[in-house]
């Protein structure tokens, strides 16, 4: 079976010197502040971006992605993960797609066929390290997709459905105290996650009316309210539609802290605390964490009122977490102050031609500068499809997720909008956005001392983790430090091995583990009692409480929907097999001995017709051995060999070297002898010990058969066998070459709505590339979208449009 369990209780040792849970930080060596510790783990935390070809879709179409996976602290690509995860999951959040893919230098690339299995709707692709699983379902990748099955009715509700509203009210640094004055942004949403315009008041239990407000940038906006001892607060809200929300506002507290961050002078951030009850005179601390760069600040609280002045030029560049912490070093106050940076990947496409013909060729020069428009080179990926109703550019880039909707919560409307030129408009519209998405709040009926972190997934820094667990058959009971075998049946030999923890727990680090194919666990049945193996899914099981939104299609898309239709369907009935091509897979094929002692063709020998024979014949390194009607095989240790005077002298080793069957452990010789030898292509022999991880082999005898699937062998009934997807073989995109006059007048239509893919373009240090592709036979306007990232973090996106005429 495959679940999901805790894996790592006890991290490997090479994490020691990458993972600290808790940092201390220092103002003064002598300072009280030096005694607060705090959660400071933004430099070990990755973060996932995916680039995908396009936003829309028809089943029978392929989705392709590129990942770029980089670290929190400075956007830089992360080396650590090897393996990302990358789920389609449905309104339900049931992933209904899974793929595995490969991690390079801090990007991957993948495809997912869309099959027509699925139904129409607005779906979420999610994205994911092992190690990205330590922390909330909030941090990974997600992106809306809508897909559209054209076999099937649409459901009516995404067609027409009446609007439906909700609103949510948020406090300035976490809570409302009474008798402080508090800033309260707000956000008001449709059922498709978009903010809408409305207007409210703020009305006491008596019902009367103590402030208004209206929305300002995306159904958002903000208030200020006092709140009095003893009163509770409720919002009216009306909307655009004239319908009416009514919502309680948070709850009031009889006594605590407040604070304010005031972003109206130029240089300068103003930080009021105010307080109330018991803490009208106290010391408190004021951190400043942006992504592992931390400045802290002692202040005192006098008549329950202090000021902070903070000069702007000491904060770096992006998202600082501003948390108040009382003098009994307990956080009582948070929010986040963004500050717009700087630095930015500049790419600039420049085609030969804006106009181009039917199967023409497109030339693409690229350059890649920084802010300073000096030459930097840069990893892109490369997008260019045909401009519809259906299919038009995102809102989201690269650069504005590593930057800014990263760090907040639920997708951000338009959040380019946020990063362009400064002004007082784009200003209030950020506060409101921080103050609602990026909404932060400690439960003061809670304890929240010395709280560590505990990593439960470790990195795959090698390659796929697969980890299960064993128990003892009989008792239930978790079986500790028994050798678990995985291998993969085939030709490749892929063999691990791995010694149960005391929970039972064993992990199997899968380097270059490819393809869909069957794995076998297996236990030593000759020494070993009988256990119970179980593996865990490497999929997430936690998911964020975001609302995928029902797709809503216009009578109007009609049209565009049956030419999409049309032109799919001529896309797999004639390039079915193009667009199925593999990637060539670069990875070490030899077995994990390496380079045998000895191979032995048998097809180069007479065939003999029992296995007992050919052993005893031809393969002088084992020693065939009978007891009663046990058969035992015996290796002859060739770097063993003694000299008695002066002749050598055979040294043989006393337990059955390791024997293998297309890859799979066989532990019972007798079941070797009784094979038929006819099946067995060849042979190979490692004449000496052998030590593979926690695997020690008196010699290995590996047979291979002919197809390397095990013919006619039987695996015993305690065995595990799962079919196992590892990671994703990736696919050729099929983009067509036109220089010949032969395929140039080809009969066979091309009908792509995507003209190109590609995950790999890298500028040079003088930040320069180039490449091309073709046209196909559908004329119109085609966006070609480009996005990347630099070795230094600086990430940018870039787009521009060409036209295909008939």
């Amino acid at each position: 079976m495959i679940k999901n369990k805790t894996c790592f209780k006890v991290l490997p040792g090479f994490l020691s010197s990458f993972i600290c849970t808790v940092l201390v930080f220092f103002l003064n060596p002598i300072h009280p502040l030096a005694q607060i510790e705090t959660d400071s783990q933004d430099d070990l935390k990755e973060k996932v971006f995916l680039h995908t070809d396009r936003s829309f879709y028809l089943c029978g179409e392929i989705l392709w992605l590129k990942a770029y996976v980089t670290s929190s602290a400075n956007n830089k690509p992360a080396s650590i993960s090897k393996v990302m995860y990358v789920e389609l999951l449905n309104r339900n959040h049931q992933p209904v797609l899974q793929q595995k893919i490969v991690v390079k230098s801090g990007s991957g690339s993948g495809s997912v066929l869309l099959p027509c299995s699925l139904s129409s709707g607005n779906y979420e692709i999610r994205a994911y390290t092992n190690w990205m699983k330590n922390f909330p379902a909030t941090a990974y990748f997600r992106k809306k997709i809508a897909i559209v099955n054209t076999t099937k009715n649409l459901d009516d509700a995404g067609i027409a459905s009446p609007a439906h509203y909700t609103a949510a009210f948020f406090p300035e640094g976490g809570n409302l105290v009474n008798g402080l004055k508090s800033e309260i942004a707000f956000k008001v949403t449709d059922d498709k996650n978009k903010g809408i315009d409305c207007a409210g008041i703020i009305v006491d239990e008596s019902n009367d009316t103590v402030a208004s407000f209206k929305t300002f940038h995306a159904g958002m906006g903000h208030f200020y309210l006092t709140p009095a001892t003893g009163k509770n607060y409720s919002a009216v809200v009306t909307c655009k539609d004239a319908s009416v929300i009514k919502n309680d506002l948070p709850k009031v507290y009889d006594a605590g802290y407040v604070m304010h961050v005031d972003d109206t002078t130029p240089n300068q951030l103003k930080i009021s605390i105010a307080s109330t009850g018991g803490n009208i005179s106290a010391q408190v601390y004021v951190l400043f964490q942006n992504n592992g760069h931390i400045n802290a600040r002692s202040q005192r609280v006098e008549n329950g009122n202090s000021a902070l002045l903070i000069d702007k030029d000491s904060l770096h560049d992006g998202m600082t977490r501003i948390t108040v912490f009382d003098e009994n070093k307990q956080p009582q106050c948070e929010r986040l102050y963004f500050k717009r940076p700087k630095n930015k990947l500049v790419i600039t496409p420049a085609t030969d031609k804006t106009s181009y013909g039917l199967r023409g060729k497109v030339l693409v020069d690229v350059g890649t500068t920084n802010g300073d428009r000096q030459p930097l080179s840069g990893n892109l990926s490369v997008s260019v499809f045909r401009l519809d109703s259906l299919h038009q550019p995102d809102e989201e880039n690269i650069f504005s997720y590593l930057w800014l909707s990263s760090n907040v919560q639920g997708t951000i409307e338009d959040p380019a909008y946020y990063l362009s030129k400064e002004s007082e408009e784009t200003n209030e519209a950020l506060e409101d956005l921080l103050l609602t998405q990026g909404w932060r709040k400690f439960d003061w009926d809670k304890a929240n001392q010395n709280r560590r972190s505990v990593f439960t997934y470790a990195p795959e820094y090698a390659g796929h983790i697969i980890t299960g667990r064993i128990t003892n058959e009989s008792t239930n009971k978790a079986a500790p430090d028994v050798l678990v075998y995985l291998s993969v049946p085939g030709r490749r030999v892929q063999l691990k091995g791995c010694i149960s923890d005391g929970a039972g727990y064993v992990h199997f680090d899968m380097k270059d583990f490819i393809g869909s194919s069957q794995i076998v666990l297996q236990t030593n049945s000759e020494k070993e009692n009988k256990y119970r193996i179980e593996i865990f899914t490497p999929y997430s099981e936690h998911f964020s409480d975001d609302v995928i939104p029902a797709l809503h299609v216009s009578e109007s898309d009609e049209e565009e929907l049956k030419q999409g239709n049309f032109h799919m369907e001529v896309q797999n009935g004639y390039h079915q097999k193009e667009l199925e091509s593999p990637a060539d897979m670069q990875i070490d094929s030899l077995p994990f001995y390496y380079k045998p002692f000895k191979t032995y063709l048998l097809d180069n020998y007479t065939r003999f017709t029992t296995m007992e024979e050919v052993m005893r014949e031809y393969v002088n390194e084992i020693s065939v051995r009978r007891s009663g009607t046990d058969f035992r095989f015996m290796t002859l240790n060739e770097p063993g060999f003694k000299l008695q005077n002066k002749q050598p002298v055979e040294v043989l080793m006393k337990d059955n070297p390791l024997v293998l069957m297309d890859g799979v452990p066989v532990f019972d010789i007798n079941k070797i002898i009784a094979y038929d030898p006819l099946k067995i292509q060849k042979l190979e022999v490692v004449a000496s010990r052998y030590y593979w991880g926690p695997i020690i082999a008196d010699g290995i005898i590996s047979y291979t058969t002919y197809k390397g699937d095990l013919e006619g062998y039987t695996l015993d009934p305690n065995d595990l066998v799962l079919d196992y997807d590892a990671l994703q073989q990736q696919r050729i995109f099929y983009s067509p070459d036109y220089s010949s006059d032969k395929l140039f007048q080809s009969p066979i239509p091309d009908y792509r709505d995507v003209l190109y893919w590609s995950p790999d373009i890298s500028t040079n240090d003088q930040g320069k590339a180039k490449f091309s592709f073709y046209t196909g036979d559908l004329p119109g306007k085609y966006v070609m979208i480009l996005q990347g990232i630099a070795v230094n973090g600086e990430a940018g996106s870039a787009s521009t449009v060409i036209t295909v005429e008939k």
